[in-house]
């Protein structure tokens, strides 16, 4: 049978888990803009789907990209990323990680 997870609707900073089972976890973000995550090494394979702004990503050495609305950015587990809303208008995306061993 099917369930129901929802997730708040707003402009306001938020990280609020969706769901997590044994392999698998959503979270929803919401960035306000300037907001950078410190660097970290991802504990997860991270697919974080943009919905709306733009999501800046630096992965290990490498120059900063940034994703949009619309785009889908995969970050391998182990490396060390610092995600981030670099622009004027807030960032909303969803983060799914598969996580290899709960």
């Amino acid at each position: 049978m099917e369930k129901i997870h929802n997730y708040t609707i707003t402009d306001q900073e938020i990280f609020e888990n969706i769901f997590k089972d044994e392999k698998l976890l959503m979270n929803h973000v919401v960035i306000p803009p300037g907001k950078v995550f410190p660097k970290h090494p991802t504990d997860a394979t991270v697919y974080a789907l943009i919905a709306q702004g733009e999501l800046s990503v630096t992965i290990e050495d490498h120059e900063t990209k940034t994703f949009k609305a619309g785009q889908l950015v995969n970050i391998p587990k182990g490396v060390i990323s610092e995600l981030g809303n670099r622009s004027d208008a807030i960032a909303e995306l969803f983060v799914v990680k598969y996580e290899y061993d709960l």
